[in-house]
């Protein structure tokens, strides 16, 4: 035990030595000794934040993601109700068609009206797609009295 005391006390008194720090005791005053010799590294180059444009255009849109919603949903006939096409994502030209299911022509507007004039239940179908060929669907129940 006494000898690993020993050779750290020599090695911490050489590398005293080494870098010309003294004990103190008014020693010799005159040439510093050499400072060790330091290395350093280049800092890494950070990564970018951003994408630059080119890539930026070349990133896929959003999911194409389609909700239909109609006021009201139930009431007595003739019925008139108001759609709407709820979307998010895809890459525009969107395209819509409503279907009704009471057997009237299919309507291409994103927010159509729409007169059910016999009673009944009926299913009305949004299909929406967009310029990239992706597409989504959702529907609503209308309940005529």
């Amino acid at each position: 035990m006494r000898r690993r005391h020993r050779l750290a006390s020599l090695s911490l008194t050489a590398l005293l030595a080494a870098v010309g720090i003294g004990c103190g005791g008014g020693g010799e005053t005159g040439t510093p000794a050499p400072a060790a010799p330091t290395t350093t590294t280049p800092p890494a180059a950070a990564a970018p934040t951003t994408l630059p444009p080119a890539a930026a255009d070349d990133e896929e849109p959003a999911p194409l993601l389609a909700w239909a919603d109609a006021s009201p949903e139930e009431g007595k006939a003739p019925l008139t109700v108001e759609f709407k096409a709820d979307t998010e994502g895809g890459k525009p030209p969107l395209k819509y068609v409503w279907k009704f299911g009471d057997g009237t022509p299919d309507s291409n507007e994103p927010n159509p009206k729409h007169t059910y004039e016999k009673p009944g239940k009926y299913r009305a179908d949004l299909e929406v797609a967009d310029s990239a060929g992706d597409s989504d669907s959702d529907y609503m129940e209308i309940d005529v009295q």
